[in-house]
């Protein structure tokens, strides 16, 4: 939905400035954004699987080109996800990978219709989660599914770009009443499994949760009564330029910390389940997540400048 929103905004201001989009230049960007690491960490596993995978006891993989292709999530949903975790996370790639071909498409041609498309992006996902509502691993992994979230991030955008009357009102809105949204949030997140576990709710479940975020985008880049700004810390804004690295490695490194927790002589306690384990899992990603964008990612993800229209805005980390 973030994913959305930005690449929504970004090619509004593209047009309004350009008055055309390019979805050409749009895909080479969103290429060098994502493609390096993520091919490079595919390719890297697949040549380790084959030279050492007999040893270390490790099945068979995929085919290759589920991943090189990016329709890992489609092949996941029919034929399951026993193999490894660092592999199966990439599902999501692949799926904002599909989604950045059809808006691509939607930018150029219908962007006179953009309204009309997001409401039907959310109304074929939430038909999409009725009819495969007893298919779980069609709701989780399958793009259809989450087109709602994609198209939240779209209005979102549309609102910010338009200045809506919502956004006026989001910006306008009084310290305690973004409380309540947020104490609302953490409930619905707390009571989770009570909540979303009848059909209707497992259904629209999603929706939900992107309107929320939805809020949050727009509450914390618009709102003038904001109880903090996360924007105003400069490490969390360096973790924004870091997301990429976090999110291929985590997986990673959660493999391999497995074997490690599951080798060692410990109690399990509560302490080491719920807060050593975890935090030495985030350090240790961190810390390579930085190694990576400092030595690899930055420099690749530099040369996007040279493919902008020379008078459209550009936003970095997106």
């Amino acid at each position: 939905m973030l994913s959305s929103f930005l690449l929504t905004w970004l090619a509004l201001e593209e047009r309004r400035k350009t008055q055309t989009f390019k979805p050409g230049l749009f895909l080479i960007r969103r290429g060098l954004r994502l493609w390096p690491l993520y091919l490079f960490l595919v390719l890297a596993t697949y040549a380790f699987v084959y030279l050492k995978g007999s040893s270390l006891g490790i099945s068979a993989l995929p085919p290759i080109e589920i991943f090189l292709l990016f329709y890992s999530n489609i092949w996941i949903s029919q034929n399951g996800q026993d193999f490894l975790f660092l592999l199966v996370f990439f599902w999501s790639i692949a799926a904002e990978e599909q989604f950045y071909l059809l808006w691509a498409f939607v930018l150029k041609f219908l962007s006179k219709y953009l309204k009309l498309v997001l409401f039907l992006m959310i109304v074929v996902s939430l038909i999409f989660r009725a009819f495969y509502i007893e298919k779980e691993p069609y709701l989780f992994f399958n793009t259809l599914s989450y087109l709602g979230n994609f198209a939240i991030g779209g209005f979102a955008a549309v609102l910010a770009f338009e200045q809506h009357p919502i956004l006026k009102f989001i910006i306008n809105m009084p310290k305690k009443v973004i409380w309540l949204v947020y104490l609302f949030l953490g409930i619905l997140l707390f009571g989770y499994f009570s909540w979303f576990m009848s059909p209707v709710m497992v259904i629209i479940e999603k929706l939900v949760f992107s309107l929320f975020f939805a809020f949050i985008i727009l509450e914390q880049s618009f709102a003038k009564h904001s109880v903090f700004k996360l924007g105003r810390f400069k490490k969390i804004s360096y973790l924004g330029q870091l997301s990429l690295g976090l999110y291929c490695f985590h997986g990673i490194v959660l493999t391999i910390a497995k074997k490690v927790f599951g080798n060692l002589d410990t109690t399990d306690s509560n302490f080491e389940v719920f807060l050593l384990n975890p935090i030495s899992i985030l350090i240790v990603t961190t810390v390579i997540a930085v190694i990576s964008y400092e030595i690899f990612e930055k420099r690749i993800h530099s040369l996007r400048k040279h493919f902008y229209p020379k008078t459209s805005s550009r936003t970095s980390g997106v």
